[in-house]
C-alpha cells in the first residue's frame, strides 16, 4: 500500500519527524511538521530533537509531543566516568520511549547514519529519508523520496511530503515563545528604555569562523546605524561568545547594549520579534528572526544564500565574494539595511 493511502485510512495516524540539529536546520525543517498538521489534522505528530536546539521546536504549535535526545551530554558524562554502559542503556530507554509511541510513519530530516537508525529502530512501519542525505541513512528507510535539483534547503525538507500525498507545501518557519519569553522580552525593554521596532541587533558570531563577518566592520556598522537612526544597537551572542562580542564593543564610539550569554534562545527570539532589523553571519539566530518575521541583513560566505533564501522581501543576503565574508563592506551591508527601512 502506498504511504499516501496509508495515512488517509487511518482516524489517528502516528509520525514522528527526526531533525536533531542544528537550529537552523531544526527551523527550515519545522513547514514539514506545518503541512503534515494541515493535511492529517487529528494525526499524532512528534518531534525528536538533540538538546542543543531543543528550544526552537519546543512548543511548536503542530506538533503534539517533543522528545529530547541529550546525545553530546550522555558520551560527556560517560567519557568523565568512564561508564560506557550506562550510556547504552540511557540510548536504549530512549529508544524504548520511542517504540512505546507506537510510530507508524517515521520521517528521517537529517540524514545521518545516526538519525537513519533511530528511525529504523522507532518500528515505524513507514521509514521516508531526506534526499541525498549526507551520509547513506537512507539504507534505514522503506519508502523512497525521489532525489532532484532543490532550489533552496525548504525545497528539499519538503520533499518529502509527496510522499504522504502532499504535493505543493510553503516554507513557513515556526518559532515557538510562550507568554513567559514574551514578558520577559518586554521587562527588558522597559529596562533599557527601548521602543518597539526602534532598535537594531547585531549578531556575530556564528558556528564557524569563516561564515563570521570581521569584528571591526560589525562595530562599524553599528556606529553607522546608531548615528543615522538615533536608535540603541543590541549586541547578541552565547557565553562563548564573548571575546567576539568584546572586540564589536571596543570597535565601536557608540556603546551598544550587551546581551552576549543574558538571554536563551527563546528569549532572543521575544526581543528580536520586537526589533528594527536584525543583522547576522549565516547562523541559528538569523532563522530564529526570519521565522518571526524580523527583518533581517545576512552577510554570507562559503555557504550559498540563495539555497538558504526564504524568498520574503524584508530578508536581504549579500553574498560574498569567493566564499568569503571579509569582502563584503561595512557601507554595503549599511546601504541594506537603509533599503528595509525606507519606509
Amino acid at each position: 500500500m502506498l504511504l499516501d493511502q496509508f495515512l488517509r485510512q487511518q482516524t489517528l495516524p502516528r509520525i514522528l519527524i527526526i531533525r536533531l540539529s542544528s537550529i537552523g536546520d531544526v527551523l527550515q525543517a519545522s513547514p514539514v511538521a506545518r503541512e503534515l498538521r494541515k493535511a492529517f489534522p487529528s494525526a499524532y505528530i512528534s518531534w525528536l530533537v538533540e538538546s542543543k536546539s531543543q528550544e526552537v521546536i519546543e512548543g511548536n504549535s503542530n506538533l503534539d509531543n517533543v522528545f529530547v535526545w541529550p546525545r553530546k551530554e550522555w558520551i560527556s558524562e560517560a567519557e568523565k566516568s568512564s561508564d560506557y554502559l550506562a550510556l547504552v542503556k540511557k540510548n536504549l530507554a530512549l529508544v524504548k520511549q520511542l517504540r512505546r509511541e507506537k510510530i507508524q510513519v517515521s520521517i528521517d530530516l537529517h540524514g545521518m547514519l545516526r538519525s537513519g537508525l533511530l528511525s529504523f529502530l522507532s518500528g515505524a512501519a513507514y521509514r521516508l529519508c531526506l534526499p541525498d542525505p549526507p551520509e547513506p541513512a537512507g539504507h534505514f528507510a522503506n519508502v523512497n523520496v525521489k532525489a532532484e535539483y532543490f532550489p533552496t534547503v525548504f525545497a528539499r525538507y519538503l520533499s518529502v511530503l509527496k510522499e504522504c500525498g502532499i504535493p505543493k507545501a510553503e516554507p513557513e518557519m515556526e518559532m515557538p515563545l510562550s507568554l513567559c519569553d514574551e514578558q520577559f522580552a518586554m521587562d527588558f525593554m522597559v529596562k533599557h528604555a527601548l521602543k518597539e521596532r526602534n532598535f537594531f541587533i547585531l549578531n556575530p558570531a556564528t558556528s564557524k569562523p569563516s561564515k563570521c563577518w570581521p569584528a571591526d566592520n560589525y562595530a562599524k556598522l553599528g556606529d553607522m546605524l546608531a548615528e543615522t537612526y538615533r536608535s540603541p544597537i543590541l549586541l547578541f551572542g552565547a557565553q562563548s561568545d564573548s571575546p567576539l562580542t568584546q572586540k564589536v564593543i571596543a570597535g565601536m564610539t557608540h556603546e551598544p547594549i550587551d546581551v552576549t550569554g543574558l538571554v536563551n534562545l527563546k528569549q532572543l527570539g521575544a526581543i528580536t520579534k520586537r526589533a528594527r532589523t536584525f543583522i547576522s553571519g549565516d547562523t541559528g539566530p538569523l532563522y530564529i528572526a526570519q521565522a518571526l518575521g524580523t527583518p533581517t541583513v545576512a552577510i554570507f560566505g562559503p555557504t550559498n544564500a540563495d539555497y538558504y533564501s526564504i524568498g520574503r522581501n524584508n530578508h536581504i543576503f549579500i553574498q560574498g565574494r569567493d566564499g568569503r565574508t571579509d569582502n563584503v563592506t561595512a557601507l554595503e551591508v549599511y546601504h541594506a539595511v537603509k533599503q528595509l527601512n525606507a519606509y
